[in-house]
């Protein structure tokens, strides 16, 4: 199996990294492994370090359930003197 292969998929409780079925592309074979919620946490953390750091823009996900809502980020100093 090629890399191309595989997708990010959604489920009810999870998150896969699975295969497609070919006959049906609404459904998972079960070549598929749950993406555990640290290593979601890891792929935010790079993509907070790599670009919206240095960039200024905002999150932004396309998703029909949350159509024209954005996500902004502050960063805070944490041990800013008070």
């Amino acid at each position: 199996m090629a890399a191309k292969d595989y997708q990010i998929c959604t489920a009810i409780f999870h998150a896969y990294i699975a295969k497609v079925n070919k006959r049906n592309p609404n459904r998972m074979t079960d070549d598929r492994r749950v993406i555990t919620e640290n290593e979601i946490m890891m792929l935010i953390d790079w993509y907070l370090d790599n670009e919206l750091e240095e960039n200024h823009t905002t999150l932004s996900f396309e998703s029909h359930t949350r159509e024209g809502k954005r996500v902004q980020l502050k960063f805070v100093d944490e041990y800013k003197d008070e």
